[in-house]
């Protein structure tokens, strides 16, 4: 049985790293195809496109996992299919629950290499892809450090402690300096949000200390207007895309947002998803089992190959309409990300007990 076990395990691993390859290969080219529209903004050339394509690889593989394990439970287990081997494996006492749990220790270990991709890997190299190309577009942007980004709009200078979609900022200092670099004032504002009508920033809830030889005068203003050369577009690509964190930095983010009064809905349900990613790959390969054993033989590759593409477009739907369900109408995060996972197990589970 353990070397039945290993065939198994063998067979679903090296068609889902297939899978993933051929996958990452596609979403690269295409990804190419979007960044050679930039080709020439700023100083962004070739070279910068090809090191960004290599950082942010990671984020990418992980991303693709779930359609990847779906392929490759089908491709997989339906070769044992076609070849006899699954009838043979049957026919010696083997159940199909003994197949589908071999099946499935092949997804744990695919799972685990997912987690370090998401948790250690892609993170830093997303975060060092978007810094190094919002460089090469614009001298304006200076990369991020512990406590935001930086930037130079003149002689001064700004610190936006975080930068949300849509062009909203939180927690903003900006650094008024003479000519001789000394510093002149320090302006905080709470929030920030670009009018486009006026072509300016509205900071909100400002507190300005105007420093002098002998004391500090502080000003309050509910709202002030706030021009700069700063491009609301070239700070969006800085934003803190929840898709892109680590799950302790959602956490930290996210906590930051709440304690402040901002929505955390986005951040909470991206933890949420990364949180469950392990279960919702395990699903994807689960739910590819009883069209294997349905079809152990009458299935071709390319019918296998339809169903897994038809599969995964309905789960990734499936969380999409969640998500935005969980923006507009202030569903559970948590009950959102789990919803997908819980429908179609449900469903595959269902399916193969009609087959035992």
């Amino acid at each position: 049985m353990r070397l039945m076990d290993r065939y198994v395990r063998r067979s679903v691993i090296a068609t889902s790293l297939i899978a993933l390859l051929v996958l990452l290969a596609l979403e690269t080219f295409f990804t190419l195809l979007v960044e050679l529209e930039d080709l020439g903004v700023g100083h962004y050339g070739i070279d910068d496109i090809a090191l960004y394509l290599l950082l942010t690889l990671p984020r990418r593989a992980y991303e693709t996992f779930p359609m990847a394990l779906l392929l490759g439970g089908l491709m997989g287990m339906g070769a044992l299919a076609a070849g006899s081997e699954l009838v043979v494996m049957r026919s010696a006492g083997v159940s199909i629950l003994r197949l589908v749990v071999a099946a499935m220790k092949a997804g744990l270990i695919l799972c685990a290499l997912a987690l370090l991709l998401g948790e250690f890997v892609a993170p830093p190299g997303e975060r060092l892809a978007e810094d190094l190309r919002s460089q090469a577009k614009s001298r304006t942007l200076a990369i991020r450090d512990g406590k935001g980004f930086w930037a130079r709009d003149g002689a001064n200078f700004v610190n936006v402690r975080a930068v949300r979609p849509g062009a909203e900022l939180a927690d903003i200092y900006l650094y008024e300096l003479d000519e001789h670099s000394a510093l002149l004032s320090v302006t905080h504002a709470r929030a920030a949000r670009y009018d486009a009508a006026g072509q300016r920033w509205l900071l909100n809830d400002v507190q300005r200390d105007d420093i002098a030889a002998e004391r500090v005068t502080r000003t309050a203003s509910a709202s002030i207007p706030w021009r700069s050369v700063i491009d609301p577009g070239k700070l969006e690509v800085l934003a803190a895309k929840p898709e892109t964190l680590a799950m302790r930095d959602l956490l930290t983010f996210s906590s930051y947002l709440a304690d402040n009064g901002l929505d955390a809905r986005n951040y909470e349900l991206a933890f949420w998803g990364k949180a469950l990613s392990p279960l919702a790959n395990l699903t994807m390969l689960f739910i590819a089992m009883p069209f294997v054993f349905g079809h152990q033989r009458s299935g071709s590759a390319g019918q296998r190959l339809l169903i897994g593409i038809f599969l995964g477009i309905g789960f990734f739907l499936a969380n999409r309409v969640l998500a935005n369900l969980v923006v507009v109408y202030g569903a559970s995060p948590l009950l959102a990300a789990a919803l997908p996972i819980v429908l179609f197990f449900g469903g595959g589970l269902a399916a193969l007990r009609r087959m035992r």
